[in-house]
């Protein structure tokens, strides 16, 4: 594949440790350089700009899944047959069945559990004492209710969290991070494989899939498979989302007083962490034809790394993009992608994260915290550990 000697390039390596530790530099010189930036040294394009983001998600028709969604061949020549990996009739078939209960109604069923264990953490946590957010807050409902309502067996909800992690890294480069991870992937792939009706939780959305099966509207191939599908997006996204949340009311002066006087706010403080958060980076795709934007075309054959991070800072479309604004609802932020592979989990992530700001506001007065330590992941962005306090509400 030959590039166009005109099109801007970008020498950097944004899986290097130095870009993941603070990427948005990058990111802005990125946006600078064009809608579309040839970087050589992991010959693939790179899509920054929000306007430019958002009509690449939508043009699933030549820049494809199905070819996968890694940033190296060795996982994209390897893409189980799910929804993520697939485009056009398979992807709208498969997605139609793993969506139906994480839709708005079936989770309107869901919300008072929710409020009553996040209610119930919150209140074990407000003591005063110092706590991991990462793990004592924000992960609380997805390994708890989630885990729960995929219906994986006790090994696979005991292992749900790494594989999810490892499932990430892998789709970034094969750098360091990614061969250590692979073998973890891999058991991934083994467990579900494994797995058929008898050894998930009847009644569970995994077991939902192989019900599909049943009716031959998944093969049995897709129905172990989809069950990746729950496990990678259900978890990490939401628990790296729901931490920024947390460090962000915290730091930023004056933000979660106003959040507490006007609960109304919750809904567009979640936006507005989730687009700052942007907890997966980015996915690739594959160009099955030349893909033209307004100023370059990107060739056939070219794999092209679409930056939601990126877009979600981009000053073309925010002002102060860098600013956590509890008054901004940026409604059409990337975070959760866009287009016919938007988020399958994005109803469910919204719903946690606003529940566990309501139960927050209701009993906290003020939430402190310390220097946060990252999570090293090639694809996700966020926090490993949070130190934090919560002071109870006189």
């Amino acid at each position: 594949m030959g590039i166009d000697s005109g099109a801007p390039v970008f020498d950097g390596d944004l899986y290097s440790t130095q870009m993941l530790r603070d990427p948005y530099p990058a990111y802005r010189r990125l946006r600078d350089l064009g809608p579309a930036v040839w970087m050589p040294k992991r010959r693939m394009w790179a899509i920054s700009r929000f306007d430019d983001v958002r009509k690449a998600l939508r043009a699933a028709d030549v820049l494809v899944s199905a070819k996968g969604v890694a940033a190296n061949q060795f996982m994209n020549d390897r893409a189980a047959p799910i929804t993520l990996t697939s485009d056009g009739e398979t992807h709208d078939r498969r997605r139609n069945i793993l969506i139906q209960p994480v839709m708005p109604t079936p989770l309107k069923a869901l919300r008072a559990r929710l409020e009553e264990e996040a209610e119930r953490k919150i209140a074990e946590l407000a003591t005063g004492e110092t706590f991991d957010a990462m793990n004592g807050f924000a992960s609380h409902l997805p390994v708890t209710v989630v885990a729960e309502l995929v219906g994986l067996n006790e090994a696979g909800r005991a292992r749900m969290l790494g594989w999810a992690a490892a499932t990430f890294n892998v789709l970034g480069v094969m750098n360091l991070r990614g061969l250590i991870s692979a073998p973890k992937m891999m058991e991934l792939r083994r467990y579900v494989l494994g797995l058929g009706p008898d050894s998930v939780v009847p009644g569970g959305w995994a077991a939902r899939l192989f019900d599909a099966a049943d009716r031959k509207e998944l093969s049995l191939q897709e129905a172990k498979s989809m069950v990746i599908d729950y496990v990678a997006p259900a978890l990490d996204t939401t628990i790296l989302a729901t931490g920024h949340m947390l460090w962000r009311l915290a730091i930023t002066r004056g933000a979660y007083e106003k959040v507490r006087s006007d609960p109304g706010l919750i809904p567009s403080v979640v936006n507005e962490a989730v687009r700052l958060a942007s907890p997966i980076r980015g996915f690739t795709r594959y160009a099955s034809a030349n893909y033209p934007l307004e100023t370059a075309s990107i060739p056939r054959g070219s794999r092209v790394l679409i930056l939601y991070a990126s877009a979600n800072r981009d000053e073309r479309r925010y002002p102060d993009p860098d600013l956590f604004d509890v008054n901004r609802n940026p409604r059409d932020h990337v975070g959760w992608g866009h287009g016919p592979h938007s988020c399958v989990g994005m109803h469910l992530a919204r719903l946690e994260m606003e529940v566990l700001l309501k139960a927050l506001v209701d009993r906290v007065e003020t939430i402190e915290v310390g220097a946060p330590e990252l999570a090293w992941n090639n694809v996700l962005q966020g926090f490993k550990t949070l130190p934090t306090r919560f002071r109870r509400r006189r």
